[in-house]
């Protein structure tokens, strides 16, 4: 069972992108999902900026890729139920937002990675 932290930011992380969907709802689905992932790109960057520090690796690619492919099937989905359901952004921004709370922490060891010293205890014990 994933640690008390990661919930709690995927849960942050779901509720902030359903909710960057639905703001920009009047748009065309491609738009809002061509901003959504540009405006996650450019918050996990600077977020990888401040935990290096911390000693965190935060890998881009796997992390922006996993995103891009969420609101990709979100943009698809929104676009096949626009005439069927009213709001359609409503529901999307609920799935998307539901997607990245539940799928985030089963990613989370390929998007975070702690950094080991040299010489640590901890990275003796992974070459054994």
């Amino acid at each position: 069972m994933p640690s008390s932290p990661k919930v709690v930011r995927y849960l942050i992380g779901g509720l902030v992108i359903g909710a960057f969907w639905y703001i920009n709802r009047g748009r065309p689905a491609w738009e809002e999902a061509l901003r959504t992932v540009v405006v996650f790109g450019v918050l996990m960057a600077l977020l990888k900026a401040r935990l290096r520090s911390k000693s965190v690796d935060v890998h881009l690619v796997p992390l922006i890729a996993s995103k891009a492919a969420l609101v990709l099937v979100a943009a698809v989905v929104q676009e096949c139920v626009k005439g069927s359901v009213d709001n359609a952004a409503l529901f999307v921004a609920i799935g998307l937002g539901l997607a990245v709370m539940l799928l985030g922490p089963v990613g989370d060891g390929h998007y975070f990675t702690r950094r080991v010293a040299p010489g640590s205890a901890d990275s003796a014990r992974a070459f054994q």
